[in-house]
């Protein structure tokens, strides 16, 4: 080079590289660790990680061995995850008519199940493939795809712009400069990256309307849980390929549409029994049994790549830590992530999980 300057030498970029795919994995690794000491003590004292199993707590709250790199069994279960969400959804919503008896409760749950069973013969609940799914998984994965590329395919949509805009204004994408209230200024403030990481988002919104029942505070928590998870599936990590972190969100975020299929079914079969609202075990144990399954389901035939189509067949088969592949345990791992996410900023659920 002229001037006397000496280019930067190739070694040192390749330092400098792996030390900053270096840093982003022990972040995630340091929130996971933080997320799982968090959801460690649930209701009544069954660890996270093992339901029935006593789990070892040392002198400052963390799980024994929280130290040491985690390994597969550490991740905490996903009944204590949703113990807190749906106990803060309980402790949120608007008092409830009283509930029906033993046999009404029982005879609204069992419908339940039947429904969630045959979900793929009930439409109203089943999302149909968004139709600019293709076109836009193919743009996100594109590495030349622009920023206005992408943002071209969301406008064919007003209301999957829509959807970008509430996006990209939530707490988990927000920027700072004010409200975006137009395409154009997303597409400006987020860029090309993070106009990839808000899009696929935007096209998977359900339509939630809180009006503060439990149903409904239940799926709003969901989703929001969902968004936080799919954002930490898309952290980079070292190893790990660009088109595996996006289609980890797109898994993360179709996990997200099941549980929010299950709300709406309990809604219906508590509501059409006359039995109220379902105790919170119980909501706990049907998205626990039910969500991923759903997802499946519905999933069947939006033309998904036969790796993610696995890696939920693994979540839906509830497989251990270990048995799973990298695509179902960073999800897995960014469910954790989010949950723990959550506990620092709302806190514990009042009066602890699994409260009815």
């Amino acid at each position: 080079m002229g001037g006397g300057e000496q280019g930067v030498p190739m070694s040192w970029v390749v330092i400098l590289a792996v030390a900053a795919a270096l840093a982003s994995g022990g972040w995630l690794l340091a929130r996971m660790r933080r997320g799982r000491a968090r959801l460690a003590p649930v209701a009544g004292g069954a660890p996270a990680s093992a339901p029935g199993e006593a789990a070892a707590v040392d002198g400052e709250g963390a799980p024994a061995g929280a130290a040491d790199d985690p390994g597969p069994a550490m991740l905490p279960a996903e009944r204590a995850i949703l113990e807190q969400l749906c106990g803060r959804a309980a402790a949120s919503a608007r008092p409830a008519p009283p509930g029906g008896d033993g046999d009404l409760q029982a005879a609204a749950e069992a419908a339940a199940v039947e429904t969630l069973a045959g979900i793929r013969a009930h439409p109203r609940y089943v999302p149909r493939r968004p139709q600019l799914l293709p076109q836009l998984t193919r743009a996100i994965n594109d590495p030349g795809a622009s920023a206005q590329s992408i943002a071209a395919i969301l406008a064919q949509d007003p209301a999957l712009a829509g959807n970008l805009l509430r996006v990209a204004n939530s707490a988990m994408y927000a920027r700072r400069g004010g409200p975006v209230e137009h395409l154009e200024r997303a597409v400006a403030l987020l860029g090309t990256d993070g106009l990839r990481r808000t899009a696929m988002a935007a096209l998977l919104q359900p339509v939630i309307a809180d009006d503060g029942s439990l149903f409904a505070r239940c799926a709003t928590l969901l989703w929001r849980h969902t968004l936080q998870s799919a954002g930490f599936a898309l952290q980079p990590a070292p190893g790990v390929a660009r088109d595996d972190l996006h289609s980890a969100q797109l898994l993360a975020l179709v996990c997200g549409l099941g549980a929010v299929v299950v709300v709406q079914v309990m809604r219906d079969s508590w509501g059409k029994g006359g039995a109220g609202v379902p105790g919170v075990d119980t909501m706990v144990s049907l998205l626990d049994a039910w969500s991923v399954r759903c997802a499946r389901a519905i999933s069947a035939d939006w033309g998904l790549s036969e790796r993610v189509r696995q890696a939920m067949d693994q979540l839906a088969d509830d497989l251990p830590d270990d048995a799973l592949g990298p695509l179902a345990r960073r999800v897995r791992m960014g469910r954790a992530l989010a949950a723990g996410q959550m506990l620092d900023t709302d806190g514990p659920a009042p009066g602890g999980a699994g409260q009815a």
